[in-house]
């Protein structure tokens, strides 16, 4: 989508709130293609005992002594915060983990997310002896909202600005990739200076959302839902825009 374009005082106004270069892109959030979920697994770990070993996704800790690691969650916090291939500098030797990361511990218990995230696997777990092997659950991480940029997007209108100052209220006209088939509400039909009109096209193309504007500006977005109702499009050369509210339909905001 289009950025605004401010020059000292006066504004150029094209369709987008916003200065260009005035926040990052959020690192969170983002609306994918297609819905994205994750499977995590939660490991609950068991004490060792002296040259007892337990391994997890690539990366084994064997207890050096009796009391080193003879609570669970002692050997919990060492298992924390990993990073797939980096090489721990303690009792887990040369390994490490291969395709997932750790996160911090919760008493008995670490989170190990994988790194690809179309793994749906559990990380591979084995022990020394059957009363140490640690217990596992898994749980799925919906990644950014769970809505997809189609359902997002497709027959809506992406509200820029606010009440009494619309910077833009595009619609996303179905099909997507048509031609002429984004078009700006401006002032409604009825309108006799600044009627609804097409303002160029639009389509999706993997995570980004590509917009073609009369005057051949086009622009590849990314999506980010920021949890309170407003949406940030990101294009392709670092520009943000709030977009305050997306609605059902070609209207107004």
């Amino acid at each position: 989508m289009k950025p605004i374009i401010f020059i000292t005082s006066l504004l150029l106004l094209n369709t987008m709130i916003n200065v260009a270069q005035a926040a990052a892109c959020p690192t969170t959030g983002q609306v994918m293609a297609v819905a994205t979920t994750i499977t995590n697994t939660a490991v609950s770990f068991k004490g060792l005992a002296a040259n007892q070993w337990v391994s997890v996704g690539g990366l084994t800790l064997t207890a050096p002594n009796p009391g080193l690691y003879n609570q669970p969650n002692k050997v919990a916090a060492e298992f924390a915060n990993h990073l797939n291939g980096v090489h721990p500098n303690n009792n887990f030797g040369t390994t490490a983990l291969s395709g997932w990361n750790s996160g911090a511990a919760s008493g008995p218990r670490v989170t190990f997310t994988p790194v690809d995230n179309t793994n749906q696997n559990t990380p591979a777990i084995s022990s020394s002896s059957p009363e140490i092997m640690p217990t596992v659950t898994t749980s799925i991480q919906i990644l950014g909202n769970g809505i997809t940029l189609s359902t997002l997007l497709v027959g809506n209108t992406v509200c820029v600005g606010s009440a009494g100052l619309w910077q833009a209220q595009e619609y996303h006209k179905a099909p997507s990739g048509a031609q002429n088939n984004l078009i700006d509400y401006h002032h409604g039909n009825a309108s006799t200076t600044d009627p609804t009109a097409p303002v160029g096209s639009w389509s999706i193309t993997g995570n980004t959302v590509n917009y073609t504007y009369h005057g051949s500006s086009t622009y590849t977005d990314t999506v980010y839902d920021n949890g309170n109702g407003t949406y940030t499009f990101c294009d392709s050369n670092g520009n943000t825009t709030i977009a305050s509210a997306i609605k059902a339909g070609p209207v107004g905001c």
